[in-house]
């Protein structure tokens, strides 16, 4: 499914600050609520045939999206699990310079997109796991 990323606003029509109340009402797909880690201070919800999870900030606000396969998530109409993470990371630093390559994946806070790729050592030609589109402040 195609997701449109709009940079520090959202994804398609989920918008960032929005209540899980609104996420859920939006995403009509069976979805599971659980705590990513075990100090979260709000569950997040995994949308699982969708490819989606949302995350909540401590209020219970949308903060940022994850996606990965079968979403497709697009930036300016790439789509950034469909070509290499040396691919997507070439194109992300076109829009940012300042872009954070990791072991792991990439870090654009400017654009608010992150990639998830644990193969990229070894395989960088590989698609990236995951994108997650996070909200500004999100990594503060």
């Amino acid at each position: 499914m195609e997701r449109v990323i709009t940079s520090q606003k959202g994804v398609g029509r989920l918008v960032f600050g929005m209540s899980a109340a609104q996420v859920r009402a939006l995403l009509p797909a069976r979805f599971n609520s659980f705590k990513r880690t075990p100090d979260a201070a709000c569950p997040s919800d995994h949308f699982a045939d969708l490819g989606l999870f949302a995350i909540y900030d401590k209020a219970g606000h949308l903060e940022a999206i994850e996606l990965a396969p079968p979403a497709v998530p697009q930036l300016c109409g790439i789509n950034l699990l469909g070509v290499g993470f040396d691919e997507a990371v070439k194109y992300l630093k076109s829009k940012d310079p300042q872009l954070e390559r990791e072991v792991d994946g990439a870090i654009s806070l400017a654009l608010g997109i992150s990639l998830y790729a644990p193969h990229a050592a070894k395989d960088p030609k590989l698609p990236s796991e995951s994108a997650l589109v996070f909200a500004p402040g999100y990594y503060d």
